[in-house]
């Protein structure tokens, strides 16, 4: 289930559907995060639309550290230690 997991979020295969809708999600997702930058009021709505999307960015970030075993196979044993200092791990934190 796990290797699924790790398929469907990090590999995005031609004939993986599932793996394609992720992608896309996570696309609208940032695209739909970025909508409250650009206006200067603040609002409820945009309150709403940062807290799902802040939760949806976490959601993910914890998924692919859950999976990093298969990312990181030649550190298979440490991989969980090792998977938040990646590059791509220490942007998706700050992007959060």
């Amino acid at each position: 289930m796990r290797k699924r997991l790790y398929e469907i979020v990090e590999i995005a295969n031609e004939n993986d559907g599932l793996s394609a809708i992720y992608d896309g999600f996570m696309m609208i997702v940032i695209i739909v995060s970025i909508i409250p930058l650009c206006f200067k009021m603040h609002t409820k709505v945009f309150d709403y639309i940062d807290k799902i999307t802040v939760s949806i960015f976490l959601l993910d970030y914890i998924l692919r550290w859950i999976t990093a075993d298969f990312k990181l196979s030649k550190h298979k044993n440490r991989a969980f230690i090792i998977y938040p200092f990646t590059p791509m791990a220490i942007i998706d934190l700050l992007s959060i």
